[in-house]
């Protein structure tokens, strides 16, 4: 996946605009003039992925290449102006032609903005939080809001719960200190609330319980099929819960 910004497509359109309107007379060298709009409007050619119509462009690059050469104040002769807008008078009929068949998708906003569930997915937690989260539920977390983004619900949900989960793994093993392996979600919760540790919540546990329940079976167990509102709302569940373990794993156990 490529982010392509929609300027992109409309310098696309302005440089066709500006070189078949060139006339004689205009710069060749300098700011925004005929050489600057050539090489903007080839090298955005190739941003876009155009490759029909860059390869269609050869002869453009041979007269930018000879118009290069021309000394700092040499303007447009007629004759290269009416060259220049025969060539991209043949270029544009590509450009249509290859344009047909490229299709640009656009991210519906959410409640959880596009942004930061793209590319900031660290600033939808508790500050500091989601640095202190394993490897696997940075990834998990990450992948829950791109699918968010583009509307896959139902694996948002799916990597929701594996999210969670290992979480719940290294809140278990922080809490309890374990020898025990390959606990469930049940058992972990279960052997957390005999613990009895001052540090842990019980709405913490009865969330996680509930989570299980009500998400966590159905989702991975094929019983569910999500809409992105039912993703989203699982979302803030998710990071609730989670904002609250890495809480309890911070904090100290008070002397008795």
């Amino acid at each position: 996946m490529q982010a392509k910004n929609v300027w992109s497509y409309i310098k696309v359109g302005t440089g066709f605009r500006y070189l078949q309107e060139a006339t004689r007379g205009r710069p060749l060298h300098g700011t925004s003039f005929v050489l600057e709009n050539i090489e903007r409007f080839l090298s955005t050619l190739d941003e876009l992925e155009f490759h029909v119509t860059s390869r269609a462009a050869d002869k453009l690059k041979r007269l930018y290449e000879q118009l290069s050469k021309k000394g700092e104040l040499a303007e447009l002769t007629q004759n290269e102006a009416e060259e220049l807008k025969a060539i991209v008078k043949d270029i544009r009929g590509t450009f249509a032609a290859e344009a047909k068949g490229i299709y640009t998708y656009i991210v519906t906003e959410k409640r959880l903005g596009t942004e930061k569930l793209l590319n900031h997915m660290e600033d939808l937690f508790a500050p500091q939080v989601f640095a202190q989260l394993t490897d696997v539920a940075q990834y998990d977390f990450r992948e829950a809001g791109r699918c968010i983004a583009f509307e896959r619900a139902t694996a948002a949900a799916f990597h929701l719960m594996r999210g969670i989960e290992s979480i719940l793994r290294q809140y278990y093993k922080t809490i309890v200190q374990p020898e025990k392996k390959d606990l469930s979600w049940g058992e972990m919760v279960y052997e957390v609330k005999k613990t009895r540790d001052p540090r842990t919540d019980r709405n913490t546990l009865k969330h996680l319980d509930h989570i299980r329940s009500a998400f966590r079976n159905p989702t991975l167990h094929p019983e569910k099929i999500y809409d992105v509102q039912e993703a989203q709302d699982l979302f803030f569940i998710a990071i609730d819960v989670t904002n609250r373990m890495v809480s309890e794993m911070n904090s100290e156990i008070l002397p008795t």
